[in-house]
This record gives C-alpha cells, structure tokens and sequence, in this order.
C-alpha cells in the first residue's frame, strides 16, 4: 500500500528524521514537517496528505482539538505517537473514526504496521461515512417527493402514479433533480397557505 502521502507534526527534530527514515524506504512520500497545530492543518489543507503523523508530546494545547477536527472532517488518517500512559490519547481514540496509535520509542516493523492499518481503516470509514451520507440522501428526496405526491394526490385529485408521473416528467422536462420538483411543489403548496 506504500506511495501515500504524509506529514509529520513533531517539536523534536531526531522523531522527524526518523519517521522520514522509516517511511521513504518503504515507498511513502514526504510532504512536510511541522512542530504545532496550527502549522499542521495548513499544511494539512493544502497538501491533502493521505495521513499524518502526529507526536502527542508536543506541548501545544490546541493539538487536542486539532485532532479532533482532522477527525471530524475525515481530512486523513492520523497516526498518533506516545506512551501508553498518555490517557489523553486513549481517550481521543474512543471517540474517533479514523485514528491509530503507535508506542514510542519507535519499532520499524510496528511503525509501519500501523501506517499501513491506519491507512485501511481510514478507506474503510471514509467509504462507510459517503455511503451514510448517500443513503441519508436518498431518504429526505424519497420524503420529499412522497410529500408533494400526496399533496398533488389531495389538491388535483390524482392518483398515487399520476402524482408520481407528473413529478417524474416535470424533472425530466425541465432537467431538475425529482428531489427539486418535490420541493418546489412543496413550497408553492406551503405558500398558498395550505401547509
């Protein structure tokens, strides 16, 4: 899976180093390197990196809630570095979607390991979450169009596939999404007062 792309946000230049020493053998490629938060989600938003490495020892209290909204926004996986007794890292990846973790001092073999499961869990959420989103989608323009279908069925005394054939062809005459006719027929119906 190697040729992805990644940042490392790290305040200790050795950590840099070696995260680039591990990963470009392995045939990742390097974007850049930052040492706060703020630096990382420019660079994040710029460069759109695949994942990002992330040293929980920095001391910058904004990496919390940088993480988070890496997270949020499935920008890209990270991958986080410290010690098991950071509990701040266990309690960012109970609530997380898209975040791994790996022990320090680094282990070449558990390292990339990680990077390579942080990369495929990332895929498998961001294609679970754009299939939600379609679904979802997909079930307010149902709504929708089952709404103005009752409303044409009670106002123009049509049938149910009469209703739903006129929705049909007005989408397709006037090129528009049957969520869109749906709405309009909606809104007319709600301004008239009937709503």
């Amino acid at each position: 899976m190697a040729g992805e792309k990644y940042i490392v946000a790290a305040t200790e230049n050795p950590l840099q180093i070696a995260v680039r020493n591990m990963l470009n053998p392995s045939g990742f490629t390097f974007l850049g390197n930052c040492s706060d938060a703020v630096s990382l989600m420019r660079l994040i938003r710029s460069f759109h990196p695949d994942f990002v490495i992330v040293d929980m020892n920095m001391q910058h209290g904004d990496t919390r809630s940088m993480i988070e909204t890496i997270d949020d926004e499935m920008l890209c996986a990270t991958v986080l570095l410290g010690d098991y007794s950071n509990t701040d890292i266990f309690s960012l990846m109970e609530k997380a979607n898209a975040i791994s973790f790996c022990p320090r001092p680094l282990n070449k073999d558990v390292f990339l390991h990680t990077v390579e499961l942080a990369n495929i869990n990332y895929k498998r959420v961001f294609g679970l979450d754009r299939k939600l989103k379609e679904m979802t989608e997909n079930y307010e323009s149902r709504k929708q169009v089952e709404r103005a279908k009752w409303i044409l069925m009670e106002r123009d005394e049509l049938s149910e596939n009469e209703a739903y054939e006129r929705i049909r062809k007005k989408s397709m005459d006037n090129r528009m999404s049957m969520r869109s006719i749906a709405e309009a027929i909606i809104n007319t119906y709600e301004i008239m007062g009937k709503g």
